[in-house]
């Protein structure tokens, strides 16, 4: 028989099920007209940036079109023709960015002899596009490769359901693959016996999405990242690295404060990659933050915060390129001539978000105050040294935290600090290299900030930061080991580097440093005699790395798991339901505002930031133009505050959302349960972003002339007073 406590916990669960059950029958529903609006952009962007194959839209616009020949465009949906005005602002957005030489495509207000009729077809749920193009080398047909089906009100099943019971249960695996699951089921309700429903959507979350992320190549190189950069943690600490950056930056960082204080440095420092970021600050500085009494959920709190918000306004990082690009190509089609980066540069003073989120970090260091869930682990951490709360399940096993340097090991803070250099400078220089910077070098270019930009962007990647681990442990390998490992390690980078000079295929260049590796070290072990310098042995070294790696079985789970949610929202399209449902509630009057918090909303839902700027970006710029006329920031000042405020809004959503892959891997690098880093970092996220609504995007709306310079410092004023009138300090 069932005890009392196994009922009651049986009967909780049956309760949550139904509520949240109960809730997904109130979720809103969205106009069929704007949710065709929405597959009508999609489908129009995938093609007309895809490879213009025949029988393509892009292939037919192509064919059709002679230099100078301006096209004029029609919309019909079901055969009649559309006057929607989100068609055709959507349509001559995304036309804005088809490149046909020195030919347009623009609206049909002015008809010309070159014609372009696009149908849209609706049959169910499912929809389709084709288009017939007039122009003066003939008449051309194409068809968009892919169709969509319309979402419904179940795309926001998942994230509400893996939202919901990770903050009722705090278990976060559970809450993911709950939501995960309950997304499978949505795309397969209808579809087969309802009675094999339930093992079908099982079977699919492991042979679809799992295995589409085991077999992503991005997905493989971050793990590998990660897995490299905590077994460098673990020879670090073996070696006395960790031991000796500990009693170097205690003479600096005495106490909890100038601890954070430091990592905030630390995190403002690696300002070219979100990733590399949170990592590398969170897994170097945690050691030192635990021996000072400072909760993980603060660290993880500190990592995240400086992460996006430095990479999002940094002038040298891979977000740069990718969120200009995303909207310069509308600008001339609302006669704005200023380039994408310098509308980058002017919204710069609008990112109130980030500003503030940054200068909140640093009033929360030096003021030493806390409120909220965050004041009570402080408390918890600094009175009772429980660094953890009660029934805490970190993603990395305590393990690693325990790692003492072995026997005789002298403390030398080189073998820790050169090794996370080496791995910052070459996951920097990777990101270069691999986008293209030599070749620009060599080729004599002007390294202005556009070109650095799209450099940095070609070369965005988890491979050049995976690259950037494995030379870092390389080079705590070399610094602690015996010479024959010193040997192994020098033979097997004059391999790779001679089969990258010789152009090798990356497979065999792989296995050709492996295998002088191994054969290099297997004989130089037998025959060297090692001098009385303290070293590590090659197996030393193989248990430190292996051993600490192997701390990440829960994090490994977590961070697929979060990238899981993400495809299946995708496929669902969580995301553009809500940019359809929120399409007619953007007033006018306050644009800037309605877009923070819409891309907060897409973002919070669907756990990316980038996915969220994509999205938005192309379709504001027409839409901020042409309000902005009657403001009196006029249409390209409308355009630089509505670019600010997207951004900011996508990563305000993203520091929000515990499904947010950023905002795992911070709980990754610093130690901490991932569902109370969430619950204590969204009161302060909560809090930068009414401010940065209140102090910057109202008023800017409000009084004419108003200078966002006054919003910083009001808003830095605001965040201080209410740490000063409702935080504590935890000492």
């Amino acid at each position: 028989m069932k005890s009392g406590a196994q009922r009651g916990r049986a009967a909780w669960w049956l309760a949550v099920l139904l509520v949240l059950g109960a809730a997904s029958l109130l979720l809103p529903e969205v106009d069929r007209q704007a949710l065709v609006a929405r597959g009508f952009s999609r489908l129009l962007e995938e093609d007309l940036r895809g490879a213009r194959e025949p029988g393509t839209l892009s292939a037919a616009l192509q064919a059709a079109s002679i230099p100078g020949q301006d096209f004029d465009f029609e919309i019909q949906v079901d055969g009649e023709p559309s006057r929607d005005p989100r068609l055709l602002e959507i349509a001559a957005n995304e036309l804005a960015r088809f490149d046909v030489g020195s030919s347009k495509v623009v609206p049909s207000s002015s008809p010309r002899s070159a014609r372009v009729i696009f149908e849209v077809v609706t049959q169910g749920s499912e929809l389709g596009l084709s288009a017939r193009v007039r122009g003066p080398t003939g008449n051309f047909e194409g068809r968009a490769v892919q169709g969509w089906t319309l979402p419904g009100r179940g795309a926001l099943l998942p994230p509400a359901i893996a939202i919901g019971v990770a903050l009722l249960t705090r278990r976060a695996l559970l809450s993911l693959f709950m939501g995960i699951y309950a997304g499978v089921l949505s795309l397969l309700a209808g579809t087969g016996s309802a009675w094999t429903l339930p093992f079908r959507a099982l079977w699919d979350v492991v042979s679809v999405y799992l295995f589409r992320e085991l077999t992503d190549s991005f997905r493989v190189e971050l793990m590998g990242f990660i897995v490299a950069l905590i077994a460098l943690v673990g020879v670090m600490s073996r070696a006395g690295g960790v031991q000796g950056m500990l009693e170097g930056l205690q003479r600096f960082a005495r106490s909890a404060r100038s601890a954070l204080l430091v990592t905030y440095g630390f995190g403002l420092s690696i300002f070219f990659d979100d990733y590399a970021n949170c990592m590398l600050v969170g897994s170097s500085m945690r050691p030192l933050t635990d021996r000072l009494r400072v909760s993980r959920e603060k660290l993880a709190y500190v990592v995240d915060s400086t992460a996006a918000p430095v990479a999002g306004v940094s002038l040298l990082s891979t977000w740069i390129a990718f969120q200009v690009s995303v909207f310069e190509p509308q600008l001339p089609a609302v006669g704005i001539e200023a380039s994408g980066y310098e509308i980058f540069l002017r919204a710069l003073p609008y990112r109130f978000y980030c500003w503030l989120t940054l200068g909140m970090v640093l009033l929360v260091v030096v003021g030493g105050r806390d409120f909220g869930p965050m004041a009570r682990a402080e408390s918890r951490a600094r009175r009772l040294g429980q660094v953890l709360g009660p029934g805490a399940r970190p993603p990395v096993s305590e393990a690693l935290s325990r790692l003492e340097p072995e026997p005789g090991m002298p403390a030398d803070w080189r073998l820790a600090l050169l090794p996370l250099g080496v791995t910052v400078v070459g996951a920097f220089a990777g990101i270069f290299i691999d986008g293209g910077g030599l070749q620009a070098l060599i080729g004599d270019a002007s390294l202005s900030l556009p070109v650095l930009g799209e450099i940095l962007l070609a070369g965005s990647g988890a491979a050049p930061i995976f690259a950037g681990a494995l030379l870092g442990l390389a080079t705590a390998a070399f610094l602690a080991g015996s010479n024959a490992t010193r040997l192994a390690l020098l033979a097997a980078g004059g391999t790779l580097a001679w089969g990258i000079f010789a152009e090798w295929g990356d497979a065999l260049r792989v296995a050709a440093f492996m295998a002088v590796a191994a054969l290099v070290g297997g004989v130089a072990s037998r025959t060297m005699r090692e001098t009385q310098r303290p070293h590590l042995s090659w197996r030393q070294l193989q248990g430190a790395g292996f051993s600490s790696a192997g701390t990440l079985g829960f994090a490994v789970i977590l961070l697929f798991q979060a990238w899981m949610i993400g495809a299946v929202c995708e496929d669902l399209g969580t995301a553009d339901y809500l940019v359809a449902l929120l399409s007619d509630a953007l007033p006018p009057a306050s644009l800037p505002v309605m877009l923070f918090l819409a891309a907060g909303l897409v973002a919070f839902s669907t756990g990316s930031s980038w996915s969220t700027m994509s999205i938005l970006l192309p379709n504001v710029v027409g839409l901020a133009a042409a309000l902005g006329a009657s403001s009196w920031l006029g249409s390209e000042g409308m355009v630089v505050v509505c670019v600010g405020a997207v951004l900011e809004g996508a990563i305000f959503g993203d520091h929000c959302s515990p499904i947010s892959d950023t905002t795992v891997l911070s709980s990754v690098a610093s130690g901490s349960d991932h569902v109370d880093h969430v619950r204590t970092q969204a009161p302060y996220a909560l809090l930068v972003g009414s401010v940065a609504l209140g102090a910057g995007y109202l008023p800017l709306l409000w009084w004419p002339g108003w200078n966002p310079f006054v919003s910083l410092v009001l808003g830095g004023v605001v965040l201080a007073g209410v740490l000063r009138g409702f935080g504590r300090s935890a000492d």
